[in-house]
C-alpha cells in the first residue's frame, strides 16, 4: 500500500495522455498512407513501390513526433501544440529527406528483386544492408533535426554504422510497428506509435549526440 501511495499517478497519466495525443497527431498526418492501405484490395507488398513513395509523408510526422518527445523530456506537456508547430516548421525539409530516402529504397529494392535468382545474387546481402543503412540514416537526420547536407548525411550514416546495435534496435522497433499497423490497425495506430517512436528517438538521440552538441 505504501508503494502504491508513492506512485506518481499524475506523471503516469500525463505521459499516457501525451502519448495518445501524439498517436492521434500521427494518424492525422499519415492519413493519405493509411487510407491507401485501407482501400487496397491485396497485399501491400504487391504494390510496394507505391507505398514506399507514399511513406515519404511519414517523414514530417516522425520529425514532429521527435520534437514533441524532446519538449516532453524538458517538461513541456502541451505536446499537441508542439507537434503541429514542429510539423509546420520542418515540413519541407523533412519531406525532402524522406522523399530522397524513399527514392533510394525503391531503386535499391528493385535491384534486390532483379538480383534474386540471377547470376548477380551475390550482391543481395549488400543491397539489403544499403536499404537498412538508408532507413537508419534518415531516422538519424530527422531525430537530430539536422539540415540535409552531404556532411550531415554522411555523419549520420557513419554514426549509424558505428552504433550498429542501436541502429539494429531501431530497425526492429520500426519493423514491429509497421507489421502491427498492417495486421492490427486499431492497436498499431492508437497504442504503439508513441512508445515505439519514443524508443527510436531515445536511441537516435544517443547515437547523434555528437551532432547535437555541435
Amino acid at each position: 500500500m505504501r508503494l502504491l501511495a508513492r506512485l506518481p499517478y499524475d506523471t503516469v497519466f500525463g505521459t499516457v495522455y501525451a502519448g495518445l495525443k501524439i498517436n492521434l497527431c500521427l494518424v492525422a498526418t499519415c492519413l493519405p498512407l493509411l487510407t491507401a492501405l485501407a482501400l487496397s484490395g491485396g497485399s501491400p507488398l504487391q504494390a510496394w513501390p507505391f507505398y514506399t513513395a507514399l511513406s515519404a509523408l511519414c517523414g514530417p510526422a516522425a520529425a514532429a513526433a521527435f520534437a514533441a518527445f524532446q519538449a516532453l523530456s524538458e517538461g513541456e506537456h502541451h505536446v499537441g501544440r508542439t507537434f503541429w508547430t514542429a510539423y509546420r516548421a520542418t515540413f519541407a525539409r523533412s519531406l525532402a529527406i524522406a522523399a530522397a530516402a524513399a527514392a533510394a529504397v525503391i531503386v535499391l529494392a528493385a535491384d534486390f528483386q532483379l538480383a534474386l535468382g540471377s547470376p548477380f545474387g551475390a550482391v543481395t546481402p549488400l543491397l539489403a544492408l544499403l536499404i537498412a543503412l538508408v532507413a537508419v540514416t534518415v531516422t538519424a537526420l530527422l531525430a537530430a533535426d539536422a539540415k540535409p547536407t552531404w556532411r550531415t548525411t554522411l555523419a549520420c550514416a557513419y554514426l549509424s554504422i558505428r552504433h550498429w546495435y542501436l541502429s539494429l534496435a531501431n530497425l526492429a522497433i520500426l519493423g514491429i510497428l509497421a507489421a502491427a499497423v498492417v495486421a492490427k490497425p486499431a492497436i498499431g495506430l492508437l497504442l504503439l506509435p508513441a512508445p515505439a517512436l519514443y524508443a527510436v528517438w531515445a536511441n537516435t538521440r544517443h547515437l547523434t549526440a555528437v551532432l547535437t552538441r555541435g
